[in-house]
């Protein structure tokens, strides 16, 4: 009897990319979530991505995914500075 187990299926997919993208798809995600809660909550949710894109280990995530986390910490604070709620 083959059971179904869903972190083969999830493992299988993300051999398939690197952490980056993995982590441009959840960011994509999380950001239409909290964009209809609170611009600060926004705010603060590109900057956590953004720690979180620039603290990836550099072996699993290219170069280019660090910088973007980098434009993220900076974008991040502009964001919480001129939301209104």
């Amino acid at each position: 009897m083959i059971e179904f187990v869903p972190l083969q299926l999830l493992d299988d997919i993300i051999q398939a990319y690197n952490l980056g993208q993995v982590l441009i798809a959840v960011f994509v995600l999380a950001v239409l979530g909290s964009f209809a809660l609170s611009k600060k909550l926004l705010s603060l949710n590109v900057v956590l991505f953004g720690v979180v894109f620039l603290l990836a280990p550099s072996n699993l995530s290219p170069l280019p995914y660090k910088m973007f986390g980098l434009a993220l910490i900076v974008i991040g604070p502009v964001l919480y500075t001129t939301a209104r709620s």
